[in-house]
């Protein structure tokens, strides 16, 4: 049977494609399919090591088993609802604070709380020229819209949200808002905090960073 891969980041660049079709057994599992990877694709063995997998938009275990036609993303590792939304977004369109903040005030919730992460113009040492984001934007969405529902549950009463940007960015450019409102602000300090945190472990989403001298590198999204 015939199954679809998708390849991110550092994976897609080792074999300059971003699509890949892989003949397996009936029955196969996650395990076989790389491994079956590995062996059409040897450049591929080392990173394979390392790789989340998903298949149709659900991380899969190892043992997992896979269907004809199953969509199977290769994710490297990152440093809700479908997310169709106003409060979920991937977009490559600039990232209005005044939006997000319209959408979290209310005469309801009293205390609102918005993170804004720009990127910054040195890494250590390093100028930085710009970032080029890339996401599996399909299941970004639904990891932030999860991401919001699990905060909107743990702190009750608060309103989340979580925006992310991608493309291609400069300094100073703001690559991802996470907010949260509540009546009082400690609650919704606290859950902005959970928000972004656990968007920058979890979500598909990586940065490939350019910097002045001509180098590059692919970073954990920290």
């Amino acid at each position: 049977m015939r199954v679809h891969i998708r390849l991110f980041a550092n994976v897609k660049e080792i074999v300059k494609q971003d699509k890949l079709e892989l003949d397996v057994p009936e029955n196969a599992t996650v395990s076989d399919v790389l491994g079956a990877l590995a062996d059409s694709h040897p450049e591929l063995r080392e990173a394979l090591q390392s790789v989340m997998v998903a298949v149709n938009l659900e991380l899969a275990h190892p043992e997992t088993r896979v269907s004809a036609d199953d969509e199977i993303a290769l994710i490297p590792p990152v440093g809700g609802g479908e997310g169709d939304n106003a409060f979920v977004r991937i977009t490559r369109e600039p990232l209005d604070v005044a939006e997000a903040e319209a959408l979290l005030s209310d005469a309801h919730h009293g205390g609102c709380v918005l993170f804004l992460g720009s990127v910054r113009a040195w890494t250590g040492t390093r100028q930085t020229d710009r970032i080029e984001y890339e996401a599996y934007e399909a299941m970004a969405r639904v990891q932030l819209g999860q991401l919001v529902d699990e905060v909107e549950q743990e702190y009750e009463g608060v309103k989340a949200l979580a925006w992310h940007r991608i493309g291609t960015l400069y300094p100073e450019d703001v690559a991802v808002i996470c907010g949260a409102a509540h009546a009082h602000r400690k609650a919704a300090f606290e859950a902005c905090q959970a928000l972004i945190d656990r968007l920058k472990a979890r979500a598909a989403i990586w940065k490939k960073e350019y910097f002045a001298d001509g180098s590059s590198a692919w970073q954990p999204n920290p």
